[in-house]
């Protein structure tokens, strides 16, 4: 079974920024883009060709276009730049990259989705900032609650939604940020398409599940990565803790709790060994969408995203990446994840293995940012991914 999933750029399309200040962001400076096209027409061989595609992901933005059985044939556009907030210092080494992006697409069945997201680090790295506005009119692949869900039992969610997600993280002590954090949510549709078989547990799980969810609480993080989107080096922590309450303007009381670990190490050479941790814990009048899961292009790369899900996620995966040649390199992963009701229902033996391996084309040498092309492996699914960026 292969499923086309994530597709947020095509080779040659994918979305890049060159860095940049802050108080220069204007990519449509005729003047600048004459001098890029000059710089073009100055070089030769495999540079030219990257310097194009560079060119071409700097100012324009990445039509692309994918398969999949639930939405038919997708259509896009998408636009990403990453840039370096360094006004008045242009040999600052010590500031990480920053990036916005912007998507939306289309389906031949009348789906659509679209978003805006910031992630930007603060002069000298004394703050962060993340948020996310995303609108969704999108079905989903829908196998139930649990981790022992099967193929067989497989129907289509349709969801439509509004979710807004950002926090804002001052750095207190060397590495380490401490903020707050809000998400609120709106879904107005999460119902099955019309024809697909009920089974026993629905009329129980998909009631109720319209309706918004608003959520405040407290993140803390270490960033000690040498570079946040491509790390070699060095070690992330994630910890937050949101309360999802009425007075906040939702209509759902729960509690959501979020650990990620990451550690980066390149003992030899270019090839790096990437690990993560990540587990969830929501605990409460938990709607069927916002369960915790398994699967996607991040993580699980193997499991389509939800296949797995319930109250408490935990998994983990290990990649080395290695260079190939010229602006090619290559990836093999491998990751374990489960979900149950509880913690003191995970099992050792509970756990589903999923692995694969990927092709990394740079499209940006300035911030050393990748395409990502992934094929992953379950025991009875395996997922193709194409995307912007590392998984982790």
């Amino acid at each position: 079974m292969i499923r086309i999933i994530g597709v947020l750029g095509m080779l040659f399309m994918a979305q890049s920024g060159l860095s940049q200040e802050a108080g220069d962001l204007n990519t449509t400076d005729p003047t600048k883009v004459a001098s890029d096209v000059q710089q073009l027409n100055t070089t030769s061989g495999l540079d030219k060709i990257y310097n194009f595609i560079e060119w071409y992901m700097k100012y324009l933005p990445a039509p692309y276009a994918s398969y999949s059985e639930e939405t038919s044939w997708l259509f896009g556009i998408s636009k990403f730049n990453a840039f370096t907030f360094n006004r008045g210092k242009p040999n600052d080494t010590l500031t990480q990259p920053s990036s916005i992006q912007a998507f939306g697409y289309l389906t031949l069945n009348n789906q659509y989705r679209t978003a805006i997201e910031a992630n930007l680090m603060f002069h000298e790295n004394r703050a962060l900032w993340r948020g996310l506005l995303l609108y969704t009119d999108y079905p989903l692949q829908y196998y139930g609650v649990g981790n022992n869900t099967s193929l067989v039992d497989e129907r289509i969610l349709i969801t439509t939604d509004w979710q807004f997600t950002t926090h804002y993280l001052f750095k207190t002590w060397k590495k380490w940020y401490v903020g707050p954090i809000f998400d609120y949510y709106n879904f107005t549709e999460v119902n099955l398409q019309d024809g697909a078989p009920p089974m026993p547990e629905d009329s129980i799980v998909l009631a109720h599940n319209l309706g918004k969810q608003a959520g405040f609480g407290g993140k803390l993080l270490m960033e000690g990565r040498d570079n946040r989107l491509n790390a070699k080096h060095g070690f992330y922590a994630d910890i937050s803790y949101l309360l999802f309450r009425k007075f906040l303007g939702g209509e759902y009381v729960y509690d959501h709790l979020l650990a990620d670990f990451r550690y980066y190490t390149t003992p030899y050479k270019k090839m790096t060994i990437a690990a993560q941790f990540k587990t969830e814990a929501k605990t409460g009048d938990v709607p069927l969408q916002s369960l915790a899961f398994l699967g996607g292009d991040y993580t699980m790369r193997g499991t389509y995203r939800g296949r797995y899900r319930d109250h408490v996620s935990m998994e983990m995966q290990l990649e080395l990446r290695f260079p190939i040649y010229w602006i090619f390199g290559g990836t093999l992963f491998n990751s374990i994840g489960q979900v149950a009701p509880t913690y003191n229902q995970l099992g050792l033996d509970r756990f589903h293995y999923n692995y694969g391996a990927g092709l990394r084309i740079t499209v940006d040498r300035t911030n050393d940012i990748n395409i990502r092309i992934d094929v992953g492996r379950s025991n009875d699914q395996t997922i193709f991914i194409l995307n912007f960026g590392e998984a982790f």
